[in-house]
């Protein structure tokens, strides 16, 4: 992951169950509805995205496409979703970059490699992020809050959506370079998130200008 002038960078794809080949009437694909199930809210950034994909796919395709909100658990309640549907092309899953690359290193205990269960089929998106802090706030560069962590060692908190997202480990990534340590809030739906953060409960988050 690379930082550029505090702005963090990320992908979103879409991939498939790898584990039979694919049907004799692939040509005909699809011949019924597809559902894109998503490790994000209804609301998100990726989940916008997502929507206007599926639109162009529903016209495309002649079928609709359906999404299937599944959060939480680190993404780990929509890819078992995914795992546990027939590999037949017609449940694919929405990935974020960490959850290609950083899964399998964040839950070691699980054994789980990512791209040893799916096969990435199309990239969505690429998006840079920002760091989102209430518009009342003292705050006005990276400066500033990194001065801040620094007077309130531990103290200082910052949210995201998950554990192992790029707003968590951006943040980490944040302290490794500065020197700091601050304190990490998870949140399941990132309109919490944001809501907390514009309300001034949290100092400040990662965000992408969709999201946020």
């Amino acid at each position: 992951m690379k930082t550029r002038r505090a702005l963090l960078g990320t992908a979103a794809a879409l991939c498939a169950a790898a584990a039979l080949p694919l049907p004799a009437q692939t040509l005909d694909y699809p011949a019924r509805p597809v559902t894109i199930v998503t490790p994000f809210a209804a609301g998100s950034g990726p989940d916008a995205v997502l929507r206007l994909v599926t639109e162009r796919l529903s016209r495309q395709w002649g079928q609709r496409v359906l999404i299937d909100n599944k959060p939480g658990g680190g993404g780990f309640i929509a890819i078992d979703t995914v795992r546990r549907a027939a590999p037949d092309g017609y449940t694919l899953l929405q990935l974020d970059s960490e959850h290609i690359a950083a899964l399998p290193h964040l839950y070691k205990s699980r054994n789980f490699v990512t791209l040893q269960h799916f096969d990435p089929v199309a990239s969505l998106f690429r998006t840079p992020f920002l760091i989102a802090v209430p518009t009342d706030s003292p705050w006005r560069n990276v400066a500033d809050l990194v001065a801040a962590a620094k007077a309130r060692p531990g103290q200082l908190s910052y949210g995201s959506w998950g554990v192992g997202s790029p707003g968590h480990l951006g943040a980490q990534q944040l302290e490794a370079m500065t020197g700091t340590h601050m304190q990490h809030v998870p949140f399941r739906e990132v309109s919490q998130l944001y809501a907390n953060v514009g309300s001034g409960e949290l100092p400040w988050a990662f965000a992408s200008i969709p999201s946020s």
